[in-house]
């Protein structure tokens, strides 16, 4: 072969070394491209926040339970465990008697914001069958003065008396072995609260921004003992 045809061919392998690393090349940055758009963004952890049926947004979500709602004149109810419980008073009497049954159930519940904001009520009178105070039932109800807590209630869920600003006094039985956080938070009006089971624990019920509230509770109990550490006017049941 003369020399001439040498450097002909050795300038056909060069340029087809080229030619594959050109294509090499090509090849890894359109991987990098498509690697690059098929890259996605982390989702947001943002928590949106949880408005009420009033349209107040709340803290701490409120429980929610599937419903079958019956009705009557004055309330919304339904059938729980054998007994009714109140989703709703639709009435407008300033003063409310609560009936003993529904639907031919003894009532056992009133039911999470079932009288809320019924600004215009003044008593309520519970029958003895209630055992549960539902969560904000009686919430900003502010021309309550008058409520009775029957001896049978064992539970007085959180919030249950918020912004009753017209109730001066209270007396929780000693059958009530739970009162939930901010149960009487905003209770402008209220001067006395009498507990009467000495083993009931204080759990943020809102009294600490009540300065004219009196507490009155067992000797040595822990509601007497939670109101005298934290400087909260107190008094032994007598």
């Amino acid at each position: 072969m003369t020399k001439k045809n040498i450097s002909a061919a050795a300038a056909v392998i060069c340029a087809a070394a080229g030619i594959s690393l050109c294509f090499a090349g090509c090849s890894s940055a359109g991987k990098d491209s498509t690697d690059s758009s098929q890259t996605t963004e982390e989702p947001s952890t943002t928590t949106a926040p949880i408005i009420d049926p009033e349209g107040n947004t709340l803290a701490v979500k409120p429980t929610e339970r599937p419903r079958e709602i019956e009705e009557t004149a004055d309330f919304e109810f339904e059938e729980r465990d054998g007994g009714a419980v109140i989703t709703k008073y639709t009435g407008s009497a300033e003063d409310v008697v609560i009936p003993g049954t529904l639907g031919g159930a003894p009532v056992t519940e009133i039911g999470y914001y079932s009288f809320e904001a019924k600004w215009d009520m003044h008593s309520v009178t519970v029958p003895d069958s209630v055992t549960t105070i539902g969560e904000f039932c009686f919430s900003d109800c502010s021309s309550l003065s008058s409520i009775n807590i029957p001896e049978g209630v064992t539970v007085i869920e959180r919030g249950a008396f918020a912004a009753c600003t017209s109730i001066e006094e209270l007396t929780i039985p000693a059958a009530v072995t739970e009162i939930h956080e901010e149960a009487f938070t905003a209770c402008e009006s209220l001067v006395s609260l009498t507990i009467e089971n000495p083993g009931l624990q204080y759990d943020s019920w809102g009294l600490e921004e009540l300065p004219d509230v009196v507490v009155y509770a067992p000797a040595g109990s822990a509601v007497l003992q939670w109101a005298e550490q934290n400087g909260v006017s107190c008094a032994e049941l007598q």
